[in-house]
């Protein structure tokens, strides 16, 4: 049973044929039918209707509230997908399935979920900059995806939030929200928001957003180097990723990094010459640890190259998500001048 109006099409229809991927463009609202029908089975939205990215008190109206997703997106993403396709460990994304969800108010972003025959495989956050080009904020490979319904819904039973029958009191707000890291955004009648990760669903300080954060504006200028774009003038390639073998232990297993000296990395060109020297690192930020979901640890570098002589490379790293098979990929140029790295113990 289908819930959201979906738009699927193959680009095999479209002038530019890579691939033959397809689409399935949702709504950021689903049908009032669709919202009483998910009351009886989703214990977290059965007094409250989907809207704007958030989750909002019974809509009014019986009239569905399509998003727009535009089409320069969805080249954009088509354009990237295309270049992580053909490198390991990206290659399951060929012939993949793409649905768009926007993200929360504010945000200005979309998150992409990569699917094959209906098994999740990885993901893209999106955002547009203040040009109207995008920026690719984040990416990863791996079944457990940011902002999944069934963690938030247990951390919130956990926490005490749910009423009697598993719901959230009428007229609750949860949003989904993304700066440096996703976050879930949940705002009962009468109170401050409290926030969780929602990557892992950890109760997160109030306001964790990089808005305290001054060296990273939301939504990025486009102009920010070091991160791959849709700007015309930029025409990305993607390298294969270096990636460790090193075991992904937890930062809290060994706290040995916390005595030792932090590296020192000024760029991105820096902090990838520290992972070629090291199986893997620990990244710790100064202050903002809630905003960036740290510390967590680096296992390799994945190199875009771009013909942009003002921007002829951008870095990302790979970050392994604790307790789960998904590893994401950040801009390296968000990390740099936000915290410290160690060098993980032997």
């Amino acid at each position: 049973m289908k819930l959201w109006n979906v738009r699927i099409f193959s680009k095999s229809d479209s002038p530019c044929n890579y691939r033959s991927l397809r689409y399935k463009l949702l709504s950021a609202s689903v049908m009032i039918t669709a919202i009483l029908w998910l009351g009886a089975v989703n214990p977290l939205t059965s007094t409250a209707a989907a809207s704007n990215g958030g989750i909002h008190g019974t809509p009014t109206s019986s009239s569905p509230i399509l998003a727009q997703i535009p089409g320069s997106l969805v080249d954009f993403a088509e354009e990237t997908v295309d270049h992580l396709s053909v490198h390991a460990p990206f290659t399951a994304w060929d012939e993949a399935e793409m649905e768009f969800t926007p993200l929360g108010p504010g945000t200005h972003g979309w998150l992409i979920t990569i699917s094959s025959e209906g098994i999740p495989q990885g993901y893209m956050i999106i955002s547009a900059a203040d040009d109207g080009s995008y920026i690719l904020s984040e990416y990863g490979i791996g079944s457990t995806l940011p902002f999944s319904q069934a963690p938030l819904n247990e951390r919130l039973a956990a926490e005490g939030l749910l009423k009697t029958g598993g719901v959230l009191p009428q007229g609750s707000v949860v949003r989904k929200l993304y700066d440096v890291s996703p976050v879930w955004q949940v705002q009962l009648p009468g109170k401050k928001p409290v926030y969780f990760s929602a990557l892992n669903s950890e109760a997160l300080p109030d306001e964790p957003q990089s808005s305290r954060i001054k060296a990273l504006p939301t939504p990025l200028s486009a102009a920010t180097k070091g991160i791959v774009t849709s700007t015309s003038s930029n025409t990305w390639l993607a390298e294969t990723p270096n990636l460790s073998a090193a075991a992904s232990e937890d930062p809290y297993d060994n706290l040995l990094w916390l005595t030792s000296a932090h590296l020192n990395a000024g760029s991105s060109a820096d902090l990838r010459n520290l992972l070629q020297e090291h199986s893997a690192l620990i990244f710790k930020s100064k202050k903002s640890n809630a905003a960036f979901g740290s510390p967590f640890n680096l296992t390799g570098w994945h190199r875009w190259s771009s013909g942009n002589q003002q921007n002829p490379a951008a870095i990302y790293v790979s970050v392994p998500l604790r307790d789960s098979d998904t590893l994401r990929f950040l801009p390296a140029s968000h990390l740099i001048g936000q915290g410290q790295f160690y060098a993980q113990p032997e």
